[in-house]
């Protein structure tokens, strides 16, 4: 897949079929325009490409009203990739960007492109104020002769809601990693770098990551969550707590995992947390050796359930 940073740097694209949207999180619905995109591609015989964004709209004008995100724009990327389209555009957020009409915002597509399709979901909206939605793009690309195939959205397996980032959110916050995995596609994941904790975890027998979790991501809720750690291209089972350790004293909010039967140095280096299942709530012990016990417990039961996945 090949990563562009501008309409205008895409040019080697002319008469892709474009998917395009802000694709927070990339869930299932996100999925579906994408594929949608590139079997049209495919059958034109032209390439696809996701026209996206490399931050929410929300974090330039409103910054203390951008959702949580559920994705880096690395993970996000890693996502787009695996969804199997020939190119990726990441267009900056800036002011000027978000200030440019629908009318303007379509012609640099036009202009750029001249995508043979477009394909959207059912509540795509873009330019100033968000001012441009399906009617008003089905309306500008007419004029050039460009279909434009608005998809119905995705709706949740209970039905009644379509899938949408801001349900996800809500299940995270809960801690329904097992509802969030189905909304998404694939687990929810925190990255980022290993850094030092209180080594303690060395001193009864679970070594953990302490991991440096980046700003503005959504964190489920405190607790122990079965999970796998992604190390150098490797899936590991281990489980995970959120939470301040209140068996100890003078604790601060942290997200922690230990690798089951794997011993080697991760500090400093990038990892990946995936989370499958809540186990418990995080509890206080009246002492290390209860904590132990407890601990050796939900070892068993990621064990137990790991080959699942």
């Amino acid at each position: 897949m090949e990563i562009y940073h501008s309409l205008e740097e895409a040019k080697p694209c002319k008469g892709a079929v474009i998917a395009l949207g802000t694709f927070d999180g990339v869930h299932i619905g996100h999925q579906q325009v994408m594929k949608t995109a590139a079997d049209e591609a495919a059958r034109a015989g032209v390439p696809s490409l996701v026209v996206t964004f490399t931050a929410h709209p929300l974090s330039v004008l409103f910054p203390e009203k951008e959702p949580l995100r559920l994705a880096t724009l690395e993970q996000k990327t890693e996502y787009i990739r695996a969804v199997g389209v020939d190119g990726l555009v990441l267009l900056p957020v800036t002011k000027e960007f978000l200030n440019e009409s629908p009318e303007e915002f379509c012609r640099s597509l036009i202009d750029s492109i001249g995508p043979t399709k477009i394909v959207v979901g059912a509540n795509f909206t873009y330019g100033k104020h968000a001012a441009g939605n399906i009617r008003t793009l089905k309306a500008s690309m007419g004029k050039a002769g460009i279909p434009v195939r608005i998809l119905d959205l995705v709706a949740t397996p209970a039905g009644g809601h379509p899938v949408s980032s801001t349900i996800i959110r809500c299940l995270v916050k809960g801690g329904k990693m097992e509802e969030v995995r189905e909304l998404l596609g694939h687990p929810f994941e925190l990255t980022g770098e290993v850094v030092t904790g209180d080594r303690r975890g060395n001193t009864i027998g679970f070594a953990t990551a302490n991991l440096l979790v980046p700003r503005r991501m959504a964190v489920p809720p405190d607790g122990v969550y079965m999970t796998t750690l992604i190390i150098d291209g490797r899936e590991l089972p281990s489980m995970t707590n959120i939470g301040n350790n209140p068996t100890f004293m003078r604790q601060y909010r942290r997200v922690e995992t230990h690798v089951i039967n794997w011993e080697g140095n991760l500090y400093g280096k990038t990892v990946s947390v995936r989370f499958y299942k809540r186990i418990r709530d995080e509890k206080k012990f009246a002492s290390i050796t209860e904590l132990v016990d407890a601990m050796k417990n939900d070892e068993k039961y990621v064990l137990s359930h790991f080959s699942v996945f």
